[in-house]
């Protein structure tokens, strides 16, 4: 993949499209949250709802969270043969039902946020995870994973593309979350 977030051009057209999706969703995602001060990042609109820079703590744990069920998937494939040259195996799902998916849910404890971390901080993770996670999506180039499945809490048996995808979804998820809390009538001005 470049910096640019795209995959190499060894990459099949369905990997290209979810890094595509993907890099889509995290630009938005900066869209919104480029130059907000730490009183805009701290406001909360109801006292159980998260924070914007709740909201972006989260989105980090959760990308290593998935990137640990991608690596431990990946593991499971090539031990079952189920990586190969394309053409070879067909071509599993990628798509997730992002009506189930889009339905409120708890997170998991795991990815629970830490409030209070200065915006730089935040976008630093975020960066340090999408990074690691196009390290581990390149241990796919050029081949096809096979239908090799892990369990997703809310969405069940998802394969190497579905969890890839999922994570374009979850932050476009949660960048929706971001633009209700900044049209807060009481989201601070500065």
């Amino acid at each position: 993949m470049s910096l640019d977030g795209e995959m190499g051009a060894g990459s099949s057209t369905t990997l290209q499209a979810i890094w595509k999706e993907n890099a889509a969703a995290r630009a938005a995602l900066h869209a919104e949250v480029r130059g907000l001060s730490e009183a805009q990042l701290g406001f909360r609109p109801a006292p159980n709802r998260w924070s914007v820079g709740e909201i972006l703590d989260h989105l980090s744990l959760a990308e290593r969270a998935m990137i640990r069920s991608i690596s431990r998937l990946l593991q499971q494939a090539a031990g079952l043969g189920r990586i190969a040259e394309p053409g070879s195996m067909e071509m599993p799902p990628s798509a997730i039902d992002l009506a189930v998916y889009n339905r409120p849910a708890g997170a998991p404890e795991s990815v629970l946020p830490t409030p209070d971390r200065p915006l730089e901080r935040l976008l630093a993770a975020l960066e340090e995870s999408r990074e690691r996670l196009r390290e581990v999506a390149m241990r796919a180039e050029g081949r096809v994973v096979g239908n090799v499945t892990l369990p997703h809490f809310q969405l069940g048996e998802l394969n190497f593309y579905q969890w890839l995808a999922v994570q374009g979804a979850h932050e476009a998820k949660h960048t929706a979350q971001i633009r209700r809390i900044k049209a807060d009538p009481a989201f601070p001005k500065k």
